[in-house]
C-alpha cells in the first residue's frame, strides 16, 4: 500500500485532479520508457542527449499507468499525468517530505533509513543487508543500483507505507552529489565499504574521493556509522569517532573477519566473524566469488547486529546469499569449467582483489579477459601497469581496450599469434607473449602469461573462441567496455 496521489503531491502544494486524486502512487516508478513495468510510472526528464518526453508512447505500452512530465508537455493521452514545474527536483523534494511524513507516523512508522556509499561493492552490500533484514523487518530497497538522485528518489516514492527499514545506495562521480543526497534524505545509518582510486576525473585523487564519501555521515539523523576498518583512509578517518564500527581483518575492528582454507573453493566463500566486545562468534558461508566479497557480506551482518539480530542469525540468513550477474558470479559450465561473472565495472581496487583470487585456484587453463578501467584521470595508464604482477599466475590475458595498449605498448602482442593456448602444467609456452622488441629469447621466464590485445569485446570474444584447453575465465572491465556479452554468449544466457 503506498500514499494517495493527492495526499502525496500536496506535500509539495500541487493539486491532483480530482478524476484520479483517490489513486495510490504505482509501487514501481522508471525514468527509463524500456524500464517500466505493468502498472508504473513513468517519469520523463529532459537529459543533455535526449528528451524523455519523446518516449512517453514507448512507456504507454509498455504498462505505464501514470505519467509526471514538464509543464507544458503534457501528451494527448487517457492515463493520469502530474505536471511539474521541475520534474527531477520536485520528485526529490516530494520525496524527503515523504520520508519526513513516514517518520512521524505513530503506527507503520519509518525507523530507518540505511544509506550505502563507497567506492565499489555498493550493489553486493545492499543485497546481503536485504537477504539479512528482510525476515525481521519490512524493509523497502532499490530494485537494483539506483544510486543518484532520481535513482533515489524513485525508489523512495515507490515506497509502501508500512516500511520499517529503507535501504538506499548514495552513488557520485564529481563532489557534491553524496552531500546533496544526504541533505535530501537524511540517513539514520551509513554503511562505508571503501575509498579507492574511482571517477577520478571528477575527484581528482584518492583524498578527494575519502571527503565525498565522508559527506554521508553528516546527516542530522545519523546514529551508526559502519565502514571498513581494513580501509586506510577510512581507518584514519573514524578512528576517534565514537558512535563508528569497523569491520574487517585488522584486529582493532569492533567486528573481525577471519577466513579459513576453503576461501578460493568453487563457488562458495567461507570465513567467520566475531564481535569484540561481546565475544560473539558465527560462521559464514554464501555463493559468491572471491576472498575480498566477505566484507560486503560482514558489513550487511554488522548492520544486522546494530539493530538487534545476532551473529548466528545474520549467518543463517546469508547461506541462502546469491551473487548478482557481474558482481562475483561463478557459472559452472560442466563440472571441470567455469566462468567467473565480474563484469559489471572495474577499479584498481576490485580489479586487483579479483585476480589475487583467480590467481590462487590451483588449476591449469586460466584465462582472464579483462576490459580497461575507465574514468581514473591522468593516471590511468598507471593504474594498468601496476597490475601487471598479478597476471603471473594466469595463462592467458585477453585485454580489451586501448589504454592496456597504453600500458604495455613496448610489449610484442600476440593478437595475430596462431598458438594461444593456454600452457599445460609445467610445459615451457613455445613462445613468450611478453617480450621487449628487439630482445633476445630466453629460456628464463618462458612460462609467463600469454597476452592478446583487442579494441572490442567482440574481439575479446573471437579471441576466446580460439582457446580450446581451458578450465577457468575470469571476466572483469569497466561496465561500458560490454564485456557481460561475452559472459551472454559463453553461457546461453540473455
Amino acid at each position: 500500500m503506498n500514499m494517495k496521489l493527492k495526499d502525496l503531491f500536496a506535500l509539495i502544494n500541487v493539486k491532483v485532479p480530482e478524476e484520479f486524486a483517490d489513486m495510490e502512487f504505482p509501487s514501481h516508478l522508471a525514468t527509463d520508457s524500456r524500464d517500466v513495468i505493468n502498472g508504473g510510472a513513468f517519469v520523463a526528464l529532459e537529459g543533455e542527449k535526449t528528451d524523455g518526453h519523446k518516449y512517453i508512447p514507448q512507456a504507454i505500452e509498455n504498462g505505464a499507468k501514470l505519467l509526471i512530465v514538464k509543464n507544458g508537455k503534457k501528451p494527448d493521452t487517457s492515463i493520469p499525468v502530474i505536471e511539474l514545474e521541475n520534474p527531477e527536483r520536485d520528485l526529490a523534494e516530494l520525496a524527503s517530505l515523504k520520508l519526513k511524513f513516514h517518520a512521524e507516523q505513530e503506527e507503520q512508522k519509518l525507523n530507518e533509513v540505511i544509506a550505502i556509499t563507497g567506492s565499489v561493492g555498493k550493489t553486493t552490500t545492499r543485497a546481503a543487508l536485504e537477504l539479512v533484514l528482510g525476515e525481521k523487518f519490512k524493509i523497502h530497497a532499490p530494485v537494483r543500483s539506483f544510486n543518484t538522485l532520481i535513482g533515489c528518489t524513485s525508489t523512495i516514492l515507490a515506497m509502501p507505507l508500512e516500511t520499517e527499514i529503507l535501504i538506499l545506495e548514495f552513488g557520485a562521480n564529481k563532489p557534491g552529489e553524496i552531500r546533496e543526497l544526504t541533505e535530501y534524505f537524511n540517513p539514520t545509518m551509513s554503511i562505508l565499504t571503501s575509498v579507492a582510486p574511482v571517477h577520478l576525473e571528477g575527484f581528482g585523487d584518492v583524498e578527494g574521493v575519502l571527503r565525498e564519501k565522508i559527506e554521508i555521515t553528516h546527516s542530522p539523523l545519523m546514529t551508526s556509522i559502519i565502514f571498513n576498518n581494513d580501509n586506510e583512509y577510512l581507518s584514519d578517518a573514524f578512528r576517534y569517532v565514537v558512535k563508528s564500527m569497523g569491520v574487517g581483518e585488522n584486529k582493532d575492528s569492533d567486528f573481525v573477519i577471519s577466513h579459513d582454507t576453503s576461501e578460493y573453493s568453487l563457488p562458495s566463500l567461507s570465513f567467520v566473524i566475531a564481535h569484540r566486545p561481546t565475544q560473539e562468534i558465527a560462521r559464514f558461508t554464501a555463493n559468491i566469488w572471491g576472498k575480498h566479497n566477505a566484507l560486503p557480506l560482514s558489513l550487511a551482518a554488522a548492520t544486522g547486529h546494530e539493530l538487534g539480530m545476532t551473529l548466528q542469525e545474520c549467518s543463517e540468513r546469508l547461506e541462502n546469499f546469491q551473487a548478482l550477474p557481474g558482481r562475483g558470479r561463478v557459472i559452472m559450465i560442466d563440472e571441470n569449467k567455469f566462468v567467473v561473472d565480474d563484469s559489471y565495472n572495474a577499479n584498481p581496487a576490485s580489479m586487483s582483489a579479483s585476480l589475487k583470487t583467480f590467481s590462487k585456484i590451483h588449476i591449469s587453463g586460466k584465462v582472464a579477459v579483462l576490459g580497461e578501467m575507465r574514468e581514473l584521470g591522468e593516471n590511468s595508464v598507471q593504474f594498468h601497469k601496476d597490475l601487471e604482477p598479478l597476471f603471473e599466475d594466469v595463462d592467458t590475458v585477453i585485454l580489451t581496450g586501448k589504454i592496456w595498449r597504453e600500458a604495455f605498448g613496448n610489449k610484442t602482442s600476440l593478437s595475430s599469434c596462431d598458438d594461444i593456448s593456454p600452457c599445460e602444467g609445467e610445459t615451457l609456452c613455445p613462445k613468450p607473449s611478453l617480450v621487449m622488441e628487439g630482445e633476445p629469447l630466453t629460456m628464463e621466464g618462458l612460462h609467463q602469461p600469454k597476452f592478446i590485445f583487442t579494441d572490442t569485446w567482440q574481439e575479446s570474444l573471437e579471441a576466446l573462441k580460439k582457446i580450446d584447453s581451458w578450465n577457468g575465465i575470469l571476466i572483469k572491465g569497466s561496465h561500458s567496455v560490454g564485456l557481460e556479452n561475452i559472459v551472454n554468449e559463453l553461457t546461453g544466457e540473455k
